[in-house]
């Protein structure tokens, strides 16, 4: 039976765990569509252009902020980061559910557009164990990672406006709740189109 797309947002503070469970995810559900990012920050040395994000500079990406080209965007740690309307448009008349790994700017954005959007925010299980991660995955300087505690804060206060909080102490568990979540989304009864219809027709 047929089914609409809809948007999955996964959400969290930088080192939460955001793009390696949407990455697992992906790698459960292979016809989901995955929504790669704009952004103005420079490249990581493990990161591909178009595959991990579609990087550009400041003064092409706000080109496309006055043409219109982003669903959404948001000024994150510095630098610019977007989604492609056009992109999200064609996902969504394929019927396709769409992942998108943003910030809660991001989210705030497309919910105020009327999309339908389920809203995922993953959090680890203290602001020590943050901490921890992102001393650990030695991508940033000590004074990057204080700003990005200090906007994860900031970040956690919108937990009471998504529909799912997923505690990511385990991150073989993290993945396990978040694609039960996608199933369980995936067939309620609003995302069919004419069940009842089908049914009959499909004798």
């Amino acid at each position: 039976m047929k089914k609409k797309g809809f948007l999955l947002t996964v959400v969290s503070p930088s080192g939460g765990g955001k793009s390696t469970i949407c990455g697992e995810v992906l790698k459960i559900h292979p016809s989901l569509c995955y929504s790669v990012s704009w952004t103005t920050r420079p490249m990581r040395i493990n990161e591909v252009d178009g595959k991990d994000y579609f990087f550009t500079d400041i003064e092409s990406f706000e080109k496309k902020i006055k043409d219109g080209f982003f669903l959404e965007h948001a000024l994150v740690h510095g630098n610019y980061y977007g989604t492609s309307k056009e992109y999200i448009a064609n996902c969504l008349n394929e019927e396709k559910i769409v992942i998108l790994d943003i910030d809660v700017q991001g989210v705030s954005l497309i919910k105020e557009q009327g999309y339908d959007i389920v809203a995922i925010f993953i959090l680890p299980p203290s602001e020590q164990i943050l901490r921890h991660r992102l001393v650990s995955r030695g991508t940033d300087s000590q004074a990057v990672i204080e700003k990005r505690l200090e906007n994860a804060k900031k970040e956690i206060d919108f937990i009471n406006d998504y529909d799912y909080l997923v505690i990511n102490d385990d991150i073989e568990n993290a993945i396990m709740i978040v694609n039960d979540i996608l199933i369980a989304e995936q067939n309620k009864i609003k995302r069919y189109i004419e069940p009842v219809k089908e049914f009959y027709n499909n004798g």
